[in-house]
């Protein structure tokens, strides 16, 4: 009966979501297409999060149904309608500013847009944080707009221009942002290579907040099961689970895959793009399973293989906790990067050898 209940308050989002967007479609760029397929996933992670949670649907459903939504379909030479997610639009100003408003008035959709803008304030700037625009607002946020978008869509598209100098400096530029939030006691509870920009100048900055825990304020979240530390869900996130989903995004910028991401069936394209609920709500299920296959291997003490990629004994240190702070992570990540400098170490992409000399 529970999981009927927690399924029930998922579909009613689902529903709520398609129901509404339909009309739009046709209106809305060819991004915002891409939100129907963004926003199943994170259906599927908000179900992970009720069937780990001790609280009774009625008591999380509320954070689930949408009720209203108030969408500027209007596209002007100045402002474009980029994405419509769970609780927020994104538009993008005069091509240079991302501005994320609530997707409505309501306290749900409020909320992360007032947290996320409360911990870019507690950050300030920084090379290694988006550049945020709208200091003192709280009703939005203002952030640069990075033209060559997130780190995990750049690698996937560009493959043939990634240098070993490129990702190696991007390996070590991802766990200095991860010890500059730390240091403000910020667990960022969603890392992963999506949420990494790059700026004109190719280095990383890390974003979306919307999501984080900062000091008094639990989060209102977690990660996918690939980048998630088995725990105590009802618990607050970690600089542990922090450090386990960093393992896992340090993975996927060097495997250029995500952790065990094999499991998931290949859905074809009309299964893909399907509304129908019944296809969607098989899909969810089907994901599910290999989510809860993926946490059971975690639990297990069972990793992907990392040996011959570059900073796997960092990955692993990560994933088995013996890494216990993101500024142990950087001293290790900067010793290796000397010694490939030093050519003590041959990097070759995601490969590194040590002439005679095993890695252990």
């Amino acid at each position: 009966m529970l999981r009927w209940q927690i399924w029930s308050t998922l579909w009613s989002y689902v529903s709520h979501f398609l129901r509404y967007i339909n009309p739009f479609q046709s209106k809305l760029t060819q991004s915002v297409g891409t939100a129907l397929d963004e926003d199943v996933e994170q259906c599927r992670t908000l179900e992970r999060q009720l069937h780990h949670s001790s609280k009774s649907p009625s008591e999380e459903s509320s954070h689930f149904i949408i009720e209203e939504y108030s969408i500027a379909t209007e596209q002007t030479s100045n402002r474009k309608l980029l994405r419509i997610g769970i609780f927020a639009q994104v538009h993008l100003l005069d091509g240079t500013v991302i501005r994320k408003v609530p997707c409505s008035e309501s306290e749900e959709h409020k909320q992360p847009i007032l947290r996320e803008a409360t911990i870019y304030a507690i950050l300030g700037q920084h090379p290694r944080i988006a550049q945020y625009l709208s200091h003192g607002k709280t009703d939005y946020i203002d952030i640069k707009y990075y033209p060559y978008g997130d780190l995990a869509a750049y690698t996937q598209n560009n493959k043939d221009k990634i240098t070993p100098d490129l990702q190696s400096k991007w390996f070590q530029q991802i766990i200095e942002a991860v010890v500059k939030i730390h240091e403000h006691d910020v667990v960022h509870s969603d890392l992963a290579l999506r949420q990494f920009f790059l700026d004109d100048d190719l280095n990383v900055r890390l974003g979306d907040f919307n999501s984080s825990q900062y000091p008094g304020h639990v989060a209102l979240g977690y990660e996918k099961a690939s980048h998630c530390l088995p725990r105590d869900y009802d618990s607050p996130n970690t600089v542990m689970s922090d450090l386990f989903a960093l393992g896992s995004t340090l993975y996927e910028l060097v495997a250029g895959k995500a952790p065990y991401s094999e499991l998931y069936p290949v859905e074809p394209e009309d299964v893909m793009r399907s509304k129908d609920h019944t296809v969607i709500r098989a899909r969810i299920q089907r994901q599910q399973q290999v989510d809860l296959e993926i946490e059971a291997r975690y639990k297990d003490g069972h990793f992907p293989d990392v040996a011959c990629l570059f900073g796997g004994k960092i990955i692993l240190g990560c994933w088995e906790g013996s890494i216990s702070s993101a500024k142990d992570a950087l001293v290790q990540c900067m010793a290796l990067v000397g010694d490939v400098q030093d050519g003590n170490i041959e990097y070759k992409g995601t490969l590194q050898t040590r002439s005679g000399i095993g890695f252990d």
